[in-house]
């Protein structure tokens, strides 16, 4: 249960780190292209086919875009600095390659969970209660067990004196038995039942208990195989709004620079931009969060196609 958690845990924390990194990137590019836009507005000013308050909207956008990239630089360093103590590893001995911005991560369309039987086989948490309840019931004929006559073998050794104390020297005094014994609870019962008592409640606690952890595992599971399904689902939505704004903001500059529409749609096409490939970039992290999710919630075991 330790090793599935700390995997968990690694994978969320890599996963995080990674799209710490992706927002980052996408404010730096937008940047870029929004200083390119200030840099145009400001060669229209000074052509005067421009005006001043075009130049203070777009470094108005500019200024707002790096705003947030330190907090985006805050969280690339809290993952970075989780990752490492989860290895157990100094921040100077990471792998450098991790700095840089990876691949987007693949994510599977589809994945198996298999049943519920399954989970039991595979969860340490089920197993764990399913082994507490069998010791328990165990531990019941244990208890009932002490209803019934125990026969031992026993043997003493000693002396045998008649008349007077001297006579334990003599020969003949000393003496040997060997044979069968029968012990029988019969003015203990009331303990034994007790006990017994105790050990049967101690068996419906474990039995209850082992139910009610195959039931969250159950449950556990599902809610997070529907928030990995949905969380796919949205990906797959934003990437194709990230497609259609990226091409409408294209659009625009071209319109603006041909002298057919105003900055503002300029400004707007850009802003929306930038908001869907935020967007989509925190839906690839949920989406991998959720992932790794999963595998915990399967005890470790999860199968990809």
């Amino acid at each position: 249960d330790v090793q599935v958690s700390l995997s968990a845990e690694v994978g969320r924390t890599y996963f995080e780190l990674r799209g710490a990194q992706q927002q980052l990137a996408v404010a730096l590019r937008n940047a870029d292209v929004q200083r390119k836009t200030v840099a145009l507005t400001e060669s229209r000013l000074a052509a005067g086919r421009g005006t001043a308050f075009d130049v203070e909207r777009a470094r108005s956008v500019l200024q707002l875009t790096l705003a947030g990239v330190p907090a985006i630089e805050a969280q690339v360093s809290t993952s970075w600095y989780r990752l490492a103590s989860l290895l157990g590893r100094g921040d100077e001995t990471m792998p450098p390659e991790l700095l840089a911005g990876g691949a987007s991560t693949y994510l599977p369309d589809s994945v198996n969970v298999g049943s519920a039987g399954q989970l039991v086989r595979h969860r340490p948490d089920v197993l764990a209660a399913e082994r507490q309840a069998v010791a328990q019931s165990m531990s019941v004929g244990a208890a009932k067990a002490d209803y019934m006559p125990r026969i031992a073998l026993a043997a003493s050794t000693g002396y045998t004196a008649a008349d007077r104390f001297e006579s334990l020297t003599r020969t003949g005094t000393s003496r040997l038995m060997f044979g069968p014994v029968v012990s029988f609870p019969l003015f203990d019962l009331g303990r034994v039942r007790q006990r017994v008592g105790f050990a049967e409640a101690r068996r419906d606690e474990a039995n209850a208990q082992y139910t009610a952890t195959v039931l969250q595992a159950v449950e556990e599971t599902e809610r997070t195989k529907v928030a990995y399904a949905r969380a796919h689902e949205r990906l797959a939505l934003l990437e194709e709004a990230v497609k259609s704004s990226a091409h409408a903001s294209a659009l625009a500059q071209e319109r603006f620079e041909a002298g057919l529409t105003d900055f503002l749609q300029v400004l707007d096409a850009q802003r929306t931009q930038l908001e869907a490939e935020s967007q989509l970039a925190s839906a690839q992290t949920a989406a991998s969060t959720a992932l790794v999710a999963l595998y915990k919630a399967t005890g470790g075991t999860l199968t990809i196609r």
